[in-house]
């Protein structure tokens, strides 16, 4: 969602009331750019010319919010293809009432004594529920929505403006136009998503049927969907059964059938277009349907109509679906977690934010020739020490971990994934090149193949002990937000693992500096920031026949660091000090200068500064690489030492103020003008 100022709809809708008018959304307006991401329609866009934005009140003489109660029915797909969000609504609305009242609460209507022109929603977005309103400018043909309605009540209008209200938390109708039903599910509830994939028919699981019959019970949502063939038309592709590939479709029941021939299992679903049904055994106008007594016809809620929602056999569907698409409001809905009969009451979540950011986290999967980058990624410690109470087989405990990318533009167009590795011991540092043989046994568990969904859940049991789970992306350097879920039936201590910064610590090196000094230093003895840049450039073409150039701003660091009596210059005995620390910082940077480009990825500053003795956050290094990485990701050795300068002197300030002020700890306390005196010298 793009970053909005936060609209209070009780004070909007007083100011309103009193006013007598009705709402504009100033951060939504009934022009294009709330319809297309670039602010205008992309080529062949139906309707592009002839759009009319009209409120409800416009297009009936008695719009209604919602009439008799919200059901599946009321949602037709209109032009859009967000057949995936439709679908997921439909779930939601079909038998999940106390939580379709918390997406779309009840106390709005278009009653005259209230009415406004405004309405909210809630949607469970990243991690957060979050309120978002809107007006009730549509976008028609000049008479009726384009979009989601009511077809069979057009003067019923919460389809339309839940639609709007999402398409508004993503940023526009057009990025509702391609999606998974899983996400929509997942924004709907704040639920767990779980995809099955029975594309490999030999490959499914002789209980999945009951396992999916267990679970919808436990009011998990669900939907499936008919991948496309790769080349197809854009559009979707109608099969002879009356079934539509790249299509999602709600599942809505399941039941099981006494026939002569045995019981048969059925699913219900429905085609989100409100027409458009299967045309096989068990359909509306199938002969198994027809034979059926007029009671179990009332118990499947049988009508032979064309209204997009059908039965079939479970066969049937196995046979022509790919995928199914699953949210589960608890954590024992989980289809592996039912396949072990173990039903857990309550659980435990922890909810990490994080990112994969280029030159610093953003590692990848490990593979050639990017192995050493693995270790760069986010790192997350979970220590399991009580084992489940009710799963009566072993010494184990459950975890489910969910990993969810934050989407940019709405898509998920990096593939992502996660590991989960034992520690033999529990030292609670980052996992790398030297502490990963030490430390970490070889790879526990992964979440599988890397995907292009923008959840990935897996559920393990594991031995008591601390576990570190690395999630990353598929390629290194894709920079992306994410948010890491982790389930517990016990509560389980966890953490980001992180460097511990301590009081750095500098390596002797030799000197020989009288003569350099002298010829460089002013008749005082002393050396400002353009007199240092000449003398460390003179020393060093001498003692290391490699001239070094440090440009005045990276001297000015070096003299604020060396300068102890805060004279703003240099003596001999602080030149002589800056210049050991050059060297030594110079034999760290080559060391990872390995093709002598006289500059470094900042993947590797992490453990640089650790080398120094210097180990610092990730929150600090990602600031640094910030401010000096630069397009490339690479830092210079000016810039290397320059960021070593504000460190040392903001360390030793901290410090200093901790022990004036005698507090100890991650915190200490500076005055404005203390703080400011303390960064302006820097």
């Amino acid at each position: 969602m793009s970053k909005r100022s936060v609209q209070d709809f009780n004070s909007l809708r007083a100011e309103l009331l009193n006013a007598r008018a009705l709402f504009a959304d100033p951060q939504f307006p009934p022009n294009l750019r709330s319809l297309y991401n670039e602010g205008r329609p992309p080529p062949g866009t139906r309707h592009a010319g002839n759009i009319v934005w009209k409120r409800p009140t416009d297009m009936v003489s008695r719009p209604e919010f919602v009439v008799e109660g919200a059901k599946q029915h009321d949602l037709d797909q209109g032009l859009l293809g967000n057949c995936w969000f439709i679908a997921g609504a439909a779930v939601l609305a079909t038998t999940h009432t106390v939580e379709f009242e918390k997406v779309v609460p009840s106390d709005q209507s278009f009653d005259p004594n209230t009415y406004t022109g405004m309405f909210r929603f809630n949607f469970w977005w990243y991690g957060k529920w979050t309120e978002v309103v809107v007006d009730d400018y549509l976008p028609t043909d000049g008479q009726k929505p384009i979009y989601c309605r009511n077809i069979e009540r057009p003067n019923e209008f919460w389809p339309c403006l839940l639609e709007k209200a999402y398409a508004k938390l993503r940023g526009n109708y057009e990025s509702l136009d391609g999606g998974k039903m899983q996400d929509a599910m997942v924004d709907l509830t704040g639920g767990i998503s779980e995809v099955i994939d029975i594309r490999k028919k030999n490959e499914i699981s002789p209980e999945l049927y009951s396992l999916l019959y267990t679970s919808f019970q436990m009011k998990t949502l669900m939907g499936a969907c008919i991948f496309k063939p790769e080349n197809s038309p854009p559009n979707e592709v109608e099969l002879r059964n009356g079934l539509y590939m790249g299509h999602a479709y709600s599942i809505t029941g399941f039941r099981q059938i006494p026939t002569g021939r045995g019981t048969v299992n059925l699913l219900r679903l429905r085609n989100p277009w409100g027409s458009g049904e299967w045309k096989g055994a068990w359909s509306d106008r199938s002969q198994e349907m027809r034979y059926l007594t007029k009671e179990l016809q009332d118990q499947l809620m049988y009508t032979d109509r064309d209204d997009g929602e059908f039965w079939m056999s479970y066969e049937d569907f196995i046979d022509n679906f790919h995928e199914i698409d699953l949210c589960h409001m608890q954590p024992d809905a989980l289809i592996e977690e039912l396949s072990d009969n173990n039903i857990k009451q309550q659980w435990n979540v922890t909810v990490y934010h994080d990112a994969w950011i280029k030159g610093i986290t953003a590692g990848g999967c490990g593979n050639a020739p990017n192995e050493n980058l693995y270790w760069k990624n986010p790192q997350f410690f979970v220590t399991l020490t009580a084992v489940d109470s009710t799963l009566g087989h072993g010494d184990d405990c459950t975890l489910i971990i969910s990993l969810m990318e934050k989407e940019r533009n709405n898509q998920s167009m990096i593939a992502v994934g996660f590991d989960v590795y034992k520690l033999k011991s529990p030292e609670l540092r980052p996992l790398d090149n030297s502490r990963a043989p030490k430390n970490a046994l070889l790879l526990t568990r992964r979440s599988g193949s890397y995907v292009y969904y923008r959840e990935v859940t897996k559920r393990f049991e594991l031995k008591p002990g601390t576990y570190v789970i690395i999630p990353s992306t598929f390629n290194p350097h894709e920079e992306a937000e994410f948010m890491l879920r982790l389930f517990t039936e016990k509560r389980a201590d966890s953490g980001v693992l992180d460097e511990v910064t301590y009081t750095p610590t500098k390596p002797a090196t030799k000197d020989q500096l009288q003569e350099a000094f002298d010829r460089h230093a002013g008749n005082d003895q002393k050396m400002d920031a353009s007199e240092l840049s000449t003398f460390l450039a003179d020393l060093s073409s001498l003692e290391l026949r490699d001239t070094l150039k440090f440009p005045i701003e990276s001297c000015r660091s070096l003299v604020s660091l060396m300068d102890d009596d805060k004279s703003g210059f240099l003596d001999f005995h602080e030149a002589k000090r800056a210049w050991k620390e050059i060297k030594a910082y110079r034999e760290v940077f080559k060391q990872f200068d390995k093709d002598n480009s006289n500059s470094v990825d900042t993947y590797e500053l992490g453990t640089m500064f650790s080398n120094l003795g210097f180990p610092i956050s990730r929150s600090v290094l990602t600031s640094i690489v910030r401010r000096y990485g630069g397009r490339d990701n690479t830092i210079t050795l000016p810039d290397f030492v320059m960021v070593i300068c504000k460190l040392t002197s903001l360390f030793a300030s901290f410090h200093e103020q901790q022990k004036r002020n005698k507090v100890s700890g991650d915190h200490a306390d500076f005055s404005r003008n203390e703080f400011l005196e303390v960064t302006m010298f820097t």
